[in-house]
């Protein structure tokens, strides 16, 4: 198998292509360009192969599904492919079955983004609403194979979901419309009298950029726990996740994210640095996150720092640490979800004043119970990650 960089598909190598046997693998990823010029490379690589009928095996990885459709016509005339999407590995037709049933599953939404204008913030709100109410939570059984658990090629078909799925429907479904997200696991500890139990749990974080709205940064979803239109958990801070009734231990995001100021993010660094991690590792670590959820600020590190060394540690230290200031814990008030989602369906469903003002009490006065009174101020770890 030969790796190839998105930057590598250029004219010089598409005449060469073709003197390749067809045994020949190409493992094709993008790290270093944009996705719509990433999408449109890789159709030229397609028309190149389908010219000439070259049988050249292709193993593609792909980070977005947003405006992929112009690719998928193509390779529905050269099928010896096998794509790569969020950590499952698909043939072409596993590959086109999934993104049907996807397309299926989002046609409403779609057709309304684009009759309405929608925004990020809109179009979020509808999306996490229907993975939110996708099936009935069903725990998979003891001998169930554990390869189709959370996977994406199985989980239109399972009558059986949990965390996993909801959390992974949600990341695909929102890259269906360019909002970029990545699914992530996580300790939730339930308080049961004086003991404290735990389960892993899996949650998802969002990076949504809306100017009608003003809202630019991160936040934590989980589509497992809001059922029946209740939005308390669509767009939390990583503060608000440690306020839970069920509480999420402290991980590794938190250590990056649920900081408030420079000097709390270099604490929490030296706090790593101390215990022996790697400054390597956290190079690494960041970079990973921030490949799936901000692709844009991605490119503008990879660029500034293309390889590790301890010399540009400390600049790079600063840059992440200013990032996270700017974009993380910047709590959206909840009205205005309760408000927007409300607006939203109005359109959509053309609901008359009246109704409108009506549902907006109801949903007013159940969200806002709910959404106050699950987050209490109670801080319940110290700066080591130790709970009090």
């Amino acid at each position: 198998m030969k790796s190839l960089n998105s930057k590598d598909i250029n004219i010089k190598f598409l005449n060469n292509l073709l003197k390749y046997p067809n045994n020949i693998v190409f493992s094709i990823r993008n790290n270093s360009e944009k996705d719509e010029i990433f999408i449109n490379k890789l159709c030229l690589l397609i028309k190149t192969l389908n010219k000439n009928e070259q049988k050249i095996e292709l193993f593609i990885t792909l980070k977005s599904l947003k405006n992929i459709n112009k690719f998928l016509n193509l390779l529905d005339k050269y099928p010896y492919v096998m794509i790569h999407y969020l950590n499952f590995t698909f043939t072409y037709s596993e590959f086109i079955k999934f993104y049907y049933n996807l397309s299926k599953f989002l046609k409403t939404i779609d057709i309304a983004k684009k009759e309405y204008y929608l925004s990020p913030l809109e179009v979020f709100l509808l999306v996490y609403d229907k993975v939110c109410n996708f099936k009935e939570y069903n725990s998979y059984p003891d001998n169930y194979p554990i390869f189709k658990q959370g996977n994406l090629k199985y989980l239109f078909n399972s009558k059986y979901t949990v965390c996993s799925d909801y959390s992974i429907l949600l990341v695909a479904a929102l890259s269906y419309f360019g909002i970029e997200a990545k699914d992530f696991l996580l300790t939730i500890e339930h308080k049961k009298e004086k003991e404290i139990e735990e389960e892993v749990h899996a949650r998802v974080l969002v990076k949504l950029k809306d100017h009608k709205y003003n809202i630019n940064g991160i936040y934590v979803s989980d589509p497992t726990w809001d059922k029946k239109s209740v939005f308390t958990h669509a767009l939390m801070t990583h503060r608000m996740t440690t306020l839970e009734n069920d509480l999420e231990r402290l991980n590794i995001y938190d250590f990056f994210f649920d900081v408030t100021s420079i000097e709390e993010f270099n604490k929490r660094i030296n706090i790593l640095l101390n215990k022996g991690c790697s400054k390597n590792y956290i190079w690494k670590y960041f970079m990973q996150i921030i490949y799936r959820i901000d692709y844009d600020f991605y490119l503008e590190m990879k660029e500034k720092y293309p390889n590790f060394n301890n010399l540009i540690f400390k600049s790079f230290i600063n840059d992440m640490g200013n990032y996270v200031i700017n974009n993380c814990n910047k709590e959206i008030p909840f009205h205005i979800i309760y408000t927007t989602i409300l607006k939203v369906y109005c359109k959509i469903n053309n609901i008359v004043e009246e109704e409108y003002q009506s549902k907006l009490e109801k949903l007013k006065l159940k969200n806002e119970m709910d959404y106050y009174n699950y987050f209490n101020d109670n801080w319940p770890y110290d700066m080591e990650h130790k709970r009090k």
